[in-house]
């Protein structure tokens, strides 16, 4: 095959074969000639001579020095190159960390939600403490409300880590938190005000007589919060019952607590007729009070037509707190209802130990 590198082109090719960065083809070439040339072969075999090598003379050390900076000056320019691509990527990596960060998930997110009038409340903070969000938008199409934002490491530029936002609920059927369902047709369906919801519907039961589960859905509605108190069972005849009995009573606590939570207690345990309760008052004597289903369910017009007119709903009237035990939602939904007797009582109350 003909070689037709001359001497002059093969020394200034020899710096880049030598480091084995030439192409298979030009790496060819290269080698043809030196398998003809003497001269050259023997510059290829000083250049890769360590530095500390013997010193030769005349014309070929002067070759071999000049190609031997050439060499190094290619290695240098090699490593600098890396160096810069190296930067580039750094800067690139930072500036997306940092500066553009990703769309941000509702999974790393734990948030409160809270509706008031029409008026839907959301607090956001990152459950990762490295993170920061910015660029919250709030978009609305078609009855749906979507909620953007950016996230990333925490920097100088953004340390935000938390927010708060608000989302009028006029006209609106869903509401999306980064891609997550937080609201939908008045009722909210994610966030931590869910989760005690999803703990109640988690541990229904069909049956009163079942302490482990009664033990599970007190501890659910956090019932300790009212004390320590014990608890005793009905379940000889029609209606059955669930009675605890406090230690002490906690004024202005006790009585409108329990009238907030017994519907649930009915809701949830399916064949439970009524939910008691009693404490000793200011001068020992034991006080008794109880809420029954058909009194719980009597409630239920007034208190879902109400809560239609001061949020905007058109939630439907249902016959029986037992229907809202279909899902966490629902189980939210009575929640709302009953959290105004709560509040009532609670005022009550205060209004009498006032007066």
């Amino acid at each position: 095959m003909k070689n037709d590198l001359t001497c002059a082109v093969v020394e200034d090719l020899l710096p880049a074969y030598a480091e084995g960065l030439t192409a298979a083809e030009t790496s060819q070439a290269v080698e043809r000639h030196l398998a003809a040339c003497p001269a050259c072969t023997a510059k290829l075999a000083a250049m890769r001579t360590p530095e500390t090598g013997p010193v030769h003379s005349g014309e070929t050390v002067k070759e071999v020095d000049y190609l031997k900076k050439v060499k190094r000056r290619s290695r240098g320019r090699v490593v600098l190159a890396v160096l810069i691509t190296g930067l580039v990527l750094l800067g690139a990596a930072a500036a997306k960390v940092f500066l553009i960060g990703s769309p941000a998930s509702a999974e790393a997110m734990t948030f409160y939600a809270e509706q008031s009038g029409g008026t839907l409340s959301l607090r956001i903070s990152s459950s990762a403490s490295a993170n920061a969000y910015w660029g919250w938008d709030l978009e609305q199409s078609g009855g749906v409300v979507q909620i953007t934002a950016r996230e990333g490491l925490v920097s100088f530029l953004h340390n935000d880590a938390s927010a708060q936002l608000t989302v009028p609920l006029e006209g609106v059927e869903e509401v999306y938190l980064c891609g997550r369902l937080v609201w939908q047709e008045g009722t909210i369906t994610a966030g931590k005000a869910l989760e005690r919801f999803e703990a109640l519907y988690a541990v229904r039961t069909p049956y009163v007589g079942d302490p482990s589960a009664l033990g599970q859905i007190a501890q659910a509605l956090d019932l300790e919060r009212l004390g320590h108190y014990t608890t005793s069972l009905q379940t000889s005849v029609s209606p059955y019952g669930w009675t605890l009995a406090f230690d002490q009573e906690i004024e202005g606590l006790t009585d409108a607590m329990m009238t907030y939570l017994a519907p649930q207690m009915l809701a949830v345990v399916e064949n439970l007729g009524v939910v008691s309760w009693t404490y000793p008052d200011a001068q020992g004597d034991i006080q008794t009070h109880s809420i029954t289903l058909e009194e719980a369910n009597a409630r239920l017009p007034e208190l879902t037509n109400a809560y239609n007119a001061d949020n905007g709903t058109d939630w439907p009237v249902l016959e029986s707190v037992k229907d809202f035990s279909t899902s966490p939602a629902m189980l939210q939904r009575l929640d709302s209802f009953f959290w105004q007797v709560y509040v009532d009582a609670a005022q009550a109350d205060h209004a009498g130990a006032a007066g």
